[in-house]
Parts: C-alpha cells; structure tokens; sequence
C-alpha cells in the first residue's frame, strides 16, 4: 500500500512539473520568458540577469552579481534588443525615438534627447527643452535616418567643384613612393598600397578635401595647397607629374 502511494506522489510531482513546463516556456504579455536574459537596474547601474519567476509585472532574477532579487518592469527591468509595442505602450522610449508630448494642453511633435529611468529629455519648439514622463508623451516612430546626401553636393558650405582647378596626375616626391592621385573632373583617384579609391574632389579656404559620397564631412580627407601648387597630403608632399 505505502509503495503504491509512492508511486502516486511521484507521478503527481512529475505530472505537476510537466504541466507548468508549456506555461513557463510561454511568454506573458510583457514578453517575457522564464529563463530569458534581461536587463535590470541596480546600484551599479544597468546589469543582466536571468528570469527565475514572475508574477504579473514583477520578476523575480539572478543578477549578473549573484544575488535573487525581485524587479518591476519597466521601471528597472527591461528587455534587451529593440524595443516593442508593449514597452512603448508602458512607457519606454529610445534615445531619439520621434515622440509627441503634451505641452501647454496640446500635443507638439518632439524627440527624445536623454533618458533616465522613466524620465525623458525632449525638445520643444524654439529650441527649448523639458523633462516629461511617460504620461505626457506618445510614440511617433523611431528615430529618422537622415538621407544620404546625393553626389555633386558639397560636404561643406562654400566648397567649390576641383573641376578645371586641378587636374591631372599628382605623384609623391619622396616617402610614399607608390602613392598617387589622379584629378579628372572633380573626381579623384588615389592609388595607395597597391589599392585604388575614388572620392568627389572639392575645394575652399586652401585647401582640397577628397570625400566619399554619402559619408560624413569628418571622414574627408583634407589636403593643403602649397603656394607652389605642390599638394601637402597626410602622406607627404605630392607634386603633378603628367596629365
């Protein structure tokens, strides 16, 4: 008799276990999973854990330190990755995600510029600026990419086409003996290591700027004009040599 109670409690233990396994392994309406790694805010700041247990809105992990501790989303636990519809529905939001806050009782269009815990840095018309919780904004969309800027468009204000001010084949006078660039109508063709890249050629101030079309300005690279018309580039002198 007692061996077949035994046997009964096992199979009501082991039923029990299989029967919470498909739950666990679901996540709840905040997304989340038992065992799923996250993010959680401590006294050092943002760390991972994993999720041990959950109730409603509260988690309890195993922090990145070592220690159980219980969490509430969203205020300091969050998901790693990008951000869903649930976190921005409880209020979470991204550096320069495009938002909507309620300013002087109408909605303004705005953009999210620092953040911290559930409080948010936004801009406001004439370059102003305020802190608002989640209950005074609204998500407009993730943060816009600026367009690329199309060739034949200046990288600066007041640069000026190479085209027909310099041209023609420019070689390095000693040092860098391989290294050449070739002027052909506002283009420029460096040859370098055995390598060859082409850039839009402008110029202003003195100097000559080689740029990538759709990089920013602060990847040019900037070449001075000696008053010889000899070029003063980052590898050394390099003086024409031929057409």
């Amino acid at each position: 008799m007692k061996t077949s109670l035994f046997v009964a409690e096992i199979f009501l233990v082991v039923g029990s276990a299989l029967a919470q396994t498909p739950a666990a392994a679901q996540a709840d309406i905040n997304g989340f999973k038992i065992g799923d790694t996250v993010k959680i805010n401590t006294a050092f700041g943002w760390m991972d854990a994993r999720i041990l247990a959950r109730n409603g809105n509260s988690y309890r992990v195993h922090a990145q330190a070592g220690a159980d501790v219980d969490k509430p989303y969203p205020s300091e636990l969050r998901r790693i990755g990008p951000l869903t519809a649930r976190d921005r529905a409880v209020g979470v939001y991204d550096l320069h995600d495009r938002v909507q806050v309620n300013f002087e009782g109408r909605w303004v269009d705005s953009e999210v510029l620092t953040t911290m815990g559930m409080e948010y840095q936004v801009s406001l018309p004439g370059n102003r600026m305020v802190w608002a919780k989640p209950e005074n904004l609204r998500f407009a969309g993730p943060p816009q990419k600026p367009a690329a800027p199309q060739a034949g468009t200046p990288p600066k204000p007041g640069l000026t086409s190479c085209a027909g001010k310099i041209e023609g084949r420019y070689a390095s006078t000693g040092g860098f003996g391989g290294f050449q660039i070739t002027f052909r109508a506002g283009k420029a063709s460096m040859a370098a290591l055995g390598e060859d890249d082409v850039f839009e050629c402008w110029m202003g101030g003195g100097k000559v700027y080689l740029h990538k079309t759709g990089e920013s300005a602060k990847t040019d690279m900037p070449i001075d004009i000696n008053d010889d018309g000899t070029l003063q580039t980052p590898m050394g002198e390099i003086k024409r040599k031929g057409n």
